[in-house]
């Protein structure tokens, strides 16, 4: 599981507040996050989930088929991918080959993850999965009686405790800086953490700013 981050969410939410810069709903039932992302992939495989596959070195560059079209790459070279990887989860990749040799192909850069039709559940993430994408950021205004997107809570309003959570299970009330942490299904095989940090909230509106994982076997 991705650690929950510390210093670096809490700073990063702030940001996220104050500049107004958003992620993750895009409309009712769809929920899009955009992560940093490295990975390696071994020669003769693909990249879990896609048709992007390496095959080895040729001619000094990493050979690379991408929807069965060859691609000789060097160091530093583009490396993108777009598609679905299970049924209304799809993944769009703007990556660089940081560098390969005979064994494994090493890609580093951006990951968006689009999911439609979710449906959510409080569930505890694997340890591991096919794709893992860690510190997307997300920032969220909340109207009263909606949900945090990606989550079953939702937002009742401010209190003299502080803002007050529904669907918690535990203590509901957050004041200004406090962390919300929350862990589910988004959609079948699709997992989601959340730790985030709550910013303004008034009577009507909640606003919160921090990091998701995802877990995805395609």
């Amino acid at each position: 599981m991705f650690k929950r981050p510390g210093l670096l969410a809490i700073t990063l939410a702030l940001v996220l507040l104050a500049t107004g810069a958003c992620g993750g709903k895009s409309s009712p039932g769809e929920l899009t996050y955009e992560a940093p992302f490295t990975t390696g992939v071994t020669a003769g495989n693909f990249l879990p989930g896609t048709d992007l596959q390496y095959r080895g070195i040729t001619d000094g560059m990493a050979e690379v088929y991408i929807k069965g079209q060859r691609a000789l790459k060097q160091k530093a070279d583009s490396l993108s991918w777009e598609g679905q990887v299970r049924e209304g989860v799809s993944l769009d990749l703007g990556l660089r080959v940081l560098w390969f040799d005979e064994s494994t192909l090493h890609v580093g850069g951006t990951a968006k993850v689009k999911v439609t039709g979710a449906s959510v559940q409080a569930a505890t993430p694997p340890e591991r999965a096919a794709l893992m994408f860690g510190n997307a950021p997300v920032a969220y205004t909340v109207k009263r009686g909606e949900a945090i997107p990606g989550t079953l809570l939702t937002y009742k309003g401010r209190t003299g405790e502080g803002a007050e959570l529904g669907g918690t299970g535990d203590y509901p009330y957050r004041r200004a800086g406090d962390s919300i942490v929350w862990a589910g299904v988004i959609k079948e095989n699709v997992w989601l953490q959340v730790n985030l940090r709550v910013g303004v909230y008034t009577d009507q509106t909640l606003a919160v700013a921090g990091l998701a994982s995802l877990w995805i076997e395609p």
